[in-house]
């Protein structure tokens, strides 16, 4: 999993078997590409969406999805590339004058791409090479090849928008911890950071259905199943990137939240 600033992120994602993974909050648009088994979005009442390899599905961001990643009767494991953009790209001055010009549709919470362009699917590619940590491609350069998928895209009739701001305080919780996952994170400490008290945090997120601690976990566990499956990392590894010094209460928490292991995740093949 490779990420830049400001820019976006890729990620090659592998896992060893069929999974049902529920309430995963994707923030920004995300293209993924199907290369082995498929994938099934859901997102509220919208239709879902099913993806076979070859095929594509562009998440528009700003939802909370529930993802099936599913393997074949071959037994190959499930396999697919994943690219991100930084909403920061969607006000590039040419791409936003193209959009207001054409009459392209914003995607749903999740489109099927049943057949993507040859030219789409290789920009798709260069860009998500470019992105790589150990590439020696420039920012600027990534950017461009960053657009260039979103041209494509808007050739298919398909236009980026920047995702709604949510003005619920769990989603202004989440993203604060997101950016210091190990980080000692306490509800006194969060609520100082927005500006409220203890009281007033824990009063607002109970008017959401949800809690400090809930959000901790979720989010924590939410970033480990993404590392889980787009790194090679040792659980132990990724257990302290979340903020667990201890494997097996991260694993508690874990199999809590998804209902199954950390190990499970990446199966036989992969471990």
């Amino acid at each position: 999993m490779h990420v830049r600033a400001g820019l976006g992120a890729a990620a090659h994602v592998m896992q060893g078997r069929e999974l049902e993974i529920l309430r995963i909050r994707v923030e920004q648009p995300m293209l993924i590409f199907i290369d082995k088994g498929t994938k099934t979005v859901r997102c509220g009442d919208s239709p879902s969406v099913q993806a076979f390899p070859g095929q594509a599905i562009l998440l528009a961001g700003g939802h909370t999805v529930d993802f099936n990643n599913g393997v074949l009767e071959d037994g190959e494991p499930y396999e697919a590339r994943c690219l991100v953009v930084d909403p920061a790209l969607l006000e590039d001055a040419y791409y936003a004058s193209r959009v207001a010009m054409t009459d392209a549709a914003a995607p749903g919470p999740a489109q099927l791409l049943r057949q993507p362009s040859p030219d789409l699917a290789a920009a798709f590619e260069s860009a998500r090479r470019a992105l790589a940590l150990t590439s020696a491609v420039p920012d600027a350069v990534v950017r461009q090849r960053l657009l260039e998928v979103m041209h494509w895209l808007l050739e298919a009739g398909i236009a980026l928008h920047r995702p709604q701001v949510d003005p619920r305080i769990s989603l202004k919780v989440r993203s604060l911890i997101i950016r210091r996952l190990d980080h000692n994170w306490t509800a006194t400490s969060v609520a100082g950071q927005l500006a409220l008290s203890e009281a007033t945090l824990r009063r607002r997120l109970a008017e959401e259905s949800t809690s400090f601690s809930e959000l901790l976990v979720d989010t924590r566990m939410a970033t480990a199943l993404t590392l889980l499956q787009a790194t090679t990392h040792p659980v132990s590894e990724i257990a302290l990137s979340v903020g667990y010094e201890s494997s097996s209460r991260f694993a508690v928490r874990f199999r809590q939240r998804f209902g199954f292991s950390p190990t499970t995740v990446r199966g036989k093949r992969l471990c």
